[in-house]
């Protein structure tokens, strides 16, 4: 049976997700931060992990970056999926909307459609959409900006979709596990770049890559903690080590950097939606 870690509560997106690619006989342990699905993996606890990495509203998940760059070495990038997702207005026919709740992110996205339909409401943002499904549940003409799959979860009815059903944006996940996995298909290879603090080394770094036409799909840089002007770099690359020119472009990259740690060589965005 397999284990996987995901953010919970149950009935966020990455519960959703988690459930529609492994299936009913998985065995699913939620936690309440991203730092909890790293450490149940790292532990042993749970094969994989699901974690969010860029979302098309909000952008990269830096707290992911993050704690991949704090386990370079003891963690890899298995598979990255791909969620469409749809939001609708839970609440229960029939009543009144006092009150809407979602989290920011779904407020500002919705506020024409909010201000339009619902000017009277109060909405108050809540720490997830799952978080939003349940407080409308426990309040009184209440309504949440969630996932359609969270109404059954907390016995609510789908009242409507502000986009009229259309995904009102997209996230891209990663799965994590101890191990690297092998993989033939198409599929890029993620890197964490520790750099000389000098002038030009990001574009001593990247030279290789561009000389062996080798594609950079993904570059983000985070502070080094404790050490002022100083970052490491999360890179992702088209290809893996065994194409030639992944592997000169590697070979070439490591010597101008103070460390390069390979995350995995993973197959890319099997499509998902909420």
């Amino acid at each position: 049976m397999k284990t996987i870690a995901y953010l919970g509560p149950e009935g966020t997106f990455s519960d959703i997700l988690a459930r529609q690619r492994f299936g009913a006989r998985a065995l699913y342990f939620d936690c309440d931060a991203l730092e909890g699905v790293f450490d149940r993996v790292l532990g042993g606890e749970a094969a994989l992990g699901l974690v969010p990495v860029e979302n098309s509203s909000g952008g990269t998940v830096y707290d992911t970056v993050d704690l991949l760059i704090r386990h370079a070495g003891k963690i890899s990038i298995r598979e990255e999926l791909v969620l469409d997702i749809r939001i609708a207005l839970l609440g229960r026919a029939g009543k009144p909307v006092r009150t809407i709740f979602s989290h920011f992110i779904q407020i500002k996205h919705h506020s024409a459609w909010l201000k339009e339909y619902h000017p009277h409401a109060k909405l108050v943002p809540v720490a997830s959409t799952a978080a939003a499904a349940r407080r409308a549940a426990e309040t009184r003409n209440a309504a949440a900006l969630a996932s359609p799959a969270a109404a059954g979860i907390h016995g609510l009815d789908v009242i409507e979709f502000p986009a009229g059903g259309e995904p009102v944006n997209v996230t891209n996940f990663f799965v994590i596990a101890r191990k690297p996995v092998s993989t033939r298909k198409p599929a890029r290879t993620a890197l964490i770049a520790a750099l000389r603090n000098e002038c030009g080394s990001l574009h001593t770094f990247l030279g290789p890559f561009a000389r062996e036409r080798v594609s950079l799909t993904r570059i983000v840089s985070r502070p080094v903690p404790g050490q002022p002007q100083t970052y490491v770099f999360y890179v992702e690359i088209e290809g893996g080590p065994g194409l030639p020119s992944v592997q000169r472009a590697l070979g070439r990259a490591e010597k101008t950097a103070r460390s390069l740690v390979c995350l995995g060589t993973f197959p890319l965005g099997r499509r998902f939606c909420s």
